[in-house]
This record gives structure tokens, C-alpha cells and sequence, in this order.
């Protein structure tokens, strides 16, 4: 089970998406972390075929992204899945276990089962215009793992979501992992954190960085500043170093700061998370470009 992406590059007039990206993908949970605009989304639908690269080759297991084949082996949940909202729940897995060529008995067995999975049997019957945004989330998780795909893809699943559906939706995921491909795509730092095996950092068309959390956050060993300071030292810092947190307290301001050396002395050095570096790339201060 293998996943390729061969130098794959797709251009829009002037602005390069997807630039000379080469990766493999096998199973496990795979977290594309990157601001917007940084060529996440283009990336997944040249992976599911909806796209056509301008060159490069994309394939799993030999056999190419375009081919119908595999189609059969791919359940992709967009950013925004279209559904029809006086459809039940059920309904609407029926309906697309059809366009998939389901055996209906199959379907209805397939279909209870992937509402229990994703606790929606008790809303089964009810209209999905009637469902949370969280809800209805899940039902596109649902209708992504229809025909038991091989590579899933998600595009944003858990954008908008309260705290609470959030975790449900990781949990979720992070078994869905266990024998398939899943590339979750998001700007949200902490989901990645709980649940990628492997995090792929994603500016300006490029993968620039690949890892395990440890990893990704072991480029940071040594950069990361914790100080507390009077107000005009603290403003000082913030002109010429990058933020990463500022509060408040009754001894002064307290700064998480981004730097080669220490800043102050009285700075500790403490251990960075994957929101530091996802700041440190992609914050937008006017440095220089980093890459890896």
C-alpha cells in the first residue's frame, strides 16, 4: 500500500500551486499542515483525480490517479460537501451508494453500520437539514468510507466545529488509520498534533518539511524564549523578534519568543510545540521566507 506523488507541479496563470512536489504516502494518518493559499487543497484533488497535474505522475500501487480503478479505492470528504437537505441520513448514504455501484442489500448493511460508527443511528431518519455542523460532518465521513476505500482524503473536516465534535471527529481519524491512507488537510495546528503519524508542512507549493511531531518540532530545539519584562522592554522585543505569545501578569509581561539567542537575560529556553513552528513559518511579520 503506497501512495507516490512524482514531481508533480499545477500552475493557475501566474501563480505555481503545486511545484515539483515528489512524496509517498503508506498507511497511517497524515496531517498537511499550512496556511491558506499554500497549495493544500489543489494538492488533494490532484490527489483524488479531480485535478490533472501540468507534469509529474501521481499513483497508487502502479496505478495512476486517473484511471477509473481507482476510483473503487478512494473516499474523499471536501471542505464542503454538497448533500440534499430534505434527505434522512440514511437517504442520502443510499443515494450514493448507488452512484457507486453498491448492491442495495450491501449498501443498507454497509450504510447502518457507518452511522454507528460515526454515532449517527439515532438521527438515521431525520433530515440532514435539521443536523449541527458537526453532524453533518460526520455524515460526510460516513459517505467518504462507502465503498471501504483504500486512500482517504479530507479537506478541512473539522473547520467550524465546537471543541467537543472536534475531539469525536479526531478520534475518529485516528482509527480510521489503522489500515488505510489518510491525509487530513487543515490549518488547525492542534488536530494535527493529536492525531498525524506523520505532519507534512505545506508553503508556497512545496512540501518544505516532513516528520513525526518530534521531528518537526526538533528545528525549533534552541530558537524558542520564555521572558517576563516591563512594557517598553516587551515592546522593544516584539519589534525585532517574532511573537509567539504574550499575557499579562502582575510582575510584568510574559513573552514566548522566537530567536537564535537569547533575547534578555533573564530568557529560559524552553521546548517548542508544533504551534510555535507553524508561527514561525507561516507568520506574517515581513521576514525573510524560511524553508528547511
Amino acid at each position: 500500500m503506497e501512495l507516490v506523488f512524482d514531481r508533480v507541479t499545477k500552475q493557475y496563470k501566474n501563480k505555481i500551486a503545486v511545484d515539483r512536489v515528489s512524496f509517498s504516502l503508506k498507511k497511517g494518518v497524515y496531517g498537511l499542515l499550512g496556511a491558506n493559499g499554500a497549495g493544500k487543497t489543489t494538492l488533494m484533488r490532484l490527489m483524488c483525480g479531480i485535478l490533472k497535474p501540468d507534469s509529474g505522475e501521481i499513483f497508487y500501487d502502479n496505478i495512476k490517479v486517473e484511471e477509473e480503478s481507482y476510483r473503487d479505492i478512494l473516499g474523499y470528504l471536501p471542505q464542503e460537501f454538497g448533500y440534499y437537505p430534505e434527505f434522512t441520513a440514511m437517504d442520502f448514504l443510499m443515494y450514493l451508494a448507488s452512484l457507486k455501484g453498491i448492491p442495495k442489500k450491501q449498501a443498507k448493511k454497509k450504510a447502518e453500520k457507518l452511522l454507528e460508527m460515526t454515532e449517527l443511528t439515532h438521527e438515521a431518519k431525520k433530515k440532514i437539514k435539521t443536523f449541527s455542523g458537526g453532524m453533518k460532518q460526520r455524515l460526510g465521513i460516513a459517505q467518504s468510507l462507502l465503498n471501504n476505500p483504500k486512500v482517504l482524503v479530507m479537506d478541512e473536516p473539522t473547520a467550524g466545529l465546537d471543541p467537543k465534535e472536534r475531539v469525536k471527529f479526531r478520534n475518529l481519524i485516528s482509527k480510521l488509520g489503522n489500515d488505510r491512507i489518510v491525509l487530513l488537510s487543515t490549518h488547525i495546528v492542534s488536530d494535527v498534533e493529536h492525531i498525524a503519524d506523520v505532519i507534512l508542512v505545506m508553503k508556497e507549493g512545496r512540501i518544505i518539511h516532513r516528520g513525526s511531531l518530534d521531528e518537526i518540532i526538533k528545528v525549533m530545539d534552541g530558537k524558542v524564549w520564555e521572558c517576563t519584562v516591563d512594557d517598553k522592554t516587551a515592546e522593544n522585543l516584539m519589534e525585532n523578534y517574532l511573537p509567539l505569545n504574550i499575557r499579562k501578569e502582575q510582575k510584568g509581561t510574559v513573552l514566548r519568543l522566537v530567536c537564535e539567542e537569547r533575547p534578555v537575560e533573564s530568557a529560559i529556553n524552553i521546548e517548542a510545540t508544533l504551534e510555535d513552528l507553524y508561527l514561525y513559518y507561516f507568520s506574517d511579520t515581513g521576514q525573510e521566507d524560511r524553508t528547511i
